[in-house]
């Protein structure tokens, strides 16, 4: 082989090898907002959204499967005290509850401790006190495991789909695991709740329900999260919450939230370096780049449903109060809203004014964010009179449905009947024909009157 073929072999081969590796090597893909971070967020994973309608403002891998640490405790309040409404509720401490992670967070219950559920949620939100997370999980669900399954089915019920939880306080596991946008979805039901936003935006609270915690030093506690305390480097004037999380594997993690003017965000930060410094630069980027605008008027009516065929009525549907978007200031059309509006199918006359006949939904970048009812703009049921006159309709229209069945029966009876009285006179006619035509011999007749 000449020296110019051995060449041409040894670049066609080298060409073909990269191409291979090329095509074949699984380069990892990003989303855009992370390969253009013009926050410059440490976190591997975060979103920020709009706290009541979950507008999405900020996304960065939201998707990315990440261990949520002791964020996981925001799901615990949530199925919690959602079966459990009262307080007060003294529960009880088992041996198994104390038993957790050496050097982890904990309020150093005690077994046989009794304690209130209320000085629970506080010492599992303000200081991550592991144990009260189990202590909460066993008096709710009566174990661990059970309680657990709860927390899975809760988040399932509420979108986060692609969560699995197996512990009440977040300790690591391989299988114990959820995304930012998960997390964002349970945040805002929690969020919701009054109670809970009291909880996750108090900075200082005394327990006093703990029945061997008696010392003060032991009774106070202080919440972990350095945007709201005022000695923090990191403190936040707009903070109002919410919970935070770390482990060796989880890094940093942090469900935040913050209120300026008329707008209230959530943030979201798994696996950061820095969660403090992520979570501010996600408000100060929500606050500073988003203004609240009118999506729908008060009162605004927004489409109308056939309801009476009879009477070709048309009733119109409307939305009660005003409806606002987060609309980006410097980028409008980034925000892409749409909506539809749905009537129900199956409305049943009498319908009274502000009956639910139909919701709106609206849409931003192709996600739900707001489904709000739409409601019946006046009443509508059938009078008296047109009642009676319509039943006097329905009765001409069936009294003459049956006219016509009779007269259809009738006609068919009478041409019944005439085909049979034409065939009787046809036969009968027939013999008539045959008696006169047969002849008679009278020649026997002679000979008998001659014997």
């Amino acid at each position: 082989m000449s020296q110019f073929l051995k060449k041409a072999v040894l670049c066609l081969t080298s060409l073909a090898l990269f191409f291979v590796i090329l095509f074949t090597y699984p380069f990892y893909t990003y989303s855009q907002q992370e390969s253009n971070d013009k926050l410059g967020l440490s976190a591997k994973s975060a979103i920020l959204v709009e706290a009541h309608t979950g507008q999405i403002l900020f996304e960065k891998n939201p998707n990315l499967r990440c261990f949520p640490a002791s964020t996981t405790k925001v799901l615990t309040a949530l199925v919690a005290i959602s079966y459990e409404h009262d307080l007060s509720k003294i529960f009880k401490v088992s041996s198994k509850a104390t038993m957790i992670e050496p050097g982890s967070s904990s309020y150093y219950l005690n077994p046989g401790e009794t304690i209130s559920f209320q000085d629970l949620l506080y010492a599992m939100l303000l200081i991550s006190a592991n144990d009260a997370a189990n202590v909460i999980a066993e008096n709710i669900a009566g174990s661990i495991p059970e309680f657990v399954e709860k927390m899975n089915e809760y988040a399932k019920s509420i979108g986060a789909k692609n969560s699995h939880f197996v512990n009440p306080n977040g300790l690591h596991s391989p299988q114990h695991y959820t995304t930012a946008y998960d997390l964002s979805l349970i945040a805002r039901q929690a969020y919701q709740n009054e109670i809970l936003k009291k909880i996750f935006s108090t900075v200082e609270y005394r327990i006093t329900t703990a029945s061997m915690h008696k010392k003060p030093d032991w009774q106070i506690i202080y919440n972990i999260n350095k945007l709201l305390r005022k000695n923090s480097q990191y403190y936040y004037p707009y903070a109002t919450g919410i919970k935070t999380g770390y482990t060796a594997q989880a890094k940093r993690c942090l469900i935040a939230s913050a209120k300026k003017n008329d707008i209230e965000l959530i943030a979201v930060i798994l696996s950061s370096e820095d969660a403090f410094s992520d979570a501010i630069k996600l408000f100060d980027y929500g606050f500073n780049n988003f203004k609240r605008e009118k999506l729908f008027s008060e009162n605004q009516i927004v489409g109308k449903v056939l309801i009476d065929k009879t009477n070709q009525k048309w009733l119109d549907g409307y939305l009660k109060a005003p409806v606002y978007v987060l609309q980006n200031v410097y980028s409008p059309a980034e925000s892409n809203f749409t909506y539809t509006v749905d009537f129900s199918k199956d409305l049943k006359i009498p319908i009274y004014k502000d009956t639910v006949i139909g919701n709106v939904y609206i849409y931003s970048k192709g996600h739900l964010i707001n489904s709000i009812p739409v409601l019946s703009y006046e009443s509508y049921e059938i009078q008296p009179a047109k009642k009676i006159l319509q039943n006097v309709k329905k009765g001409l229209i069936k009294g003459t449905k049956i006219v016509i069945e009779l007269l259809i029966g009738a006609i068919l009876l009478v041409l019944i009947f005439t085909i049979i009285t034409i065939i009787k006179l046809k036969r009968r006619r027939a013999k008539l024909k045959l008696r006169a035509t047969k002849t008679i011999d009278f020649s026997n007749l002679h000979n008998r009157r001659l014997k």
